[in-house]
């Protein structure tokens, strides 16, 4: 752990235009006890400072179940096929990328996040449903004209 908790020294500390400390240092909950303690004490033992402002931790994706995602499970949502769909399309059907960014806007990072067939399905549903509604909504107002207009309808 010695060589990547000094690379402070050669990225931030050794780069002018990055500067030192890091705004940020990005990884996963398991460096805790990891790159981010091994920076933290090379740093404190070297500039009485730690090599960073601020942590962000985020968690990992998991199966539906909440298992750790495995090839030799057979576990692994794999992103394309989410958004082009499967080989069978009436069992793995194509949501597209809007799909795929809404569960990802809708997860919390910080944290473990699940991801699989059924929380997809769930999620295409209430995307369905919000552009739905939102057509529904610019189709009603499409000839609006406010008060404030000539030739107002409000």
């Amino acid at each position: 752990w010695f060589d990547s908790g000094s690379s402070w020294a050669g990225v931030a500390g050794g780069r002018e235009e990055l500067g030192y400390p890091a705004d940020l240092y990005l990884e996963g909950s398991d460096q805790h006890r990891g790159w981010f303690q091994s920076s933290l004490l090379t740093s404190v033992a070297v500039n009485e400072k730690a090599p960073y402002k601020a942590v962000l931790t985020h968690g990992f994706v998991l199966d539906e179940k909440g298992f750790k995602m495995s090839k030799s499970l057979g576990n692994v949502v794999d992103p394309m096929e989410v958004i082009e769909g499967g080989n069978n399309k009436k069992k793995d059907p194509a949501y597209g990328a809007d799909v795929l960014r809404l569960w990802v806007a809708s997860v919390d990072y910080a944290g473990d996040v699940c991801i699989g067939p059924n929380i997809i399905k769930q999620t295409f549903e209430g995307y369905r449903k919000l552009r739905n509604t939102a057509r529904y909504m610019i189709g009603n107002v499409a000839d609006f004209k406010p008060a404030s207009a000539e030739g107002s309808n409000a």
